[in-house]
């Protein structure tokens, strides 16, 4: 499904230019353009859809290959770091204009390489 007025629909179509990291058939990875952390991506759904509050129970798929793509996103950047231990990661889904969304097309940010409580995040 598609959003004609959607900024993350024009990235995952390809009309807007940025800069893809990791991609599979429902979800599209790319770096935040602001990034609050050294590895700052965005996961998208490539099916539209606002945030969690609207998932259907057909597309609860969707959610468990974003899970799997963050899960990736960690362990590649544990090969590309030569790490021994996991890579601390944070996952950050707002969900709704009250929590922080700004484009309302499910999305994750994945935040890596920085102790975002230290000093900083407080939830």
């Amino acid at each position: 499904m598609f959003e004609q007025n959607c900024i993350f629909c024009k990235i995952i179509n390809k009309e807007i230019p940025s800069n893809i990291i990791y991609e599979t058939e429902r979800v599209l990875v790319i770096e935040d353009l602001h990034p609050k952390a050294p590895y700052h991506y965005l996961i998208l759904s490539k099916k539209h859809v606002e945030n969690i509050n609207f998932i259907g129970d057909d597309d609860l798929g969707i959610i468990a290959d974003m899970v799997a793509v963050a899960r990736d996103l960690s362990k590649k950047i544990r090969q590309e770091s030569n790490l021994t231990e996991p890579v601390a990661f944070n996952l950050i889904s707002n969900n709704g204009a009250a929590a922080g969304q700004s484009v309302f097309h499910l999305h994750w940010h994945f935040l890596a390489g920085k102790d975002l409580y230290k000093g900083g995040l407080k939830l």
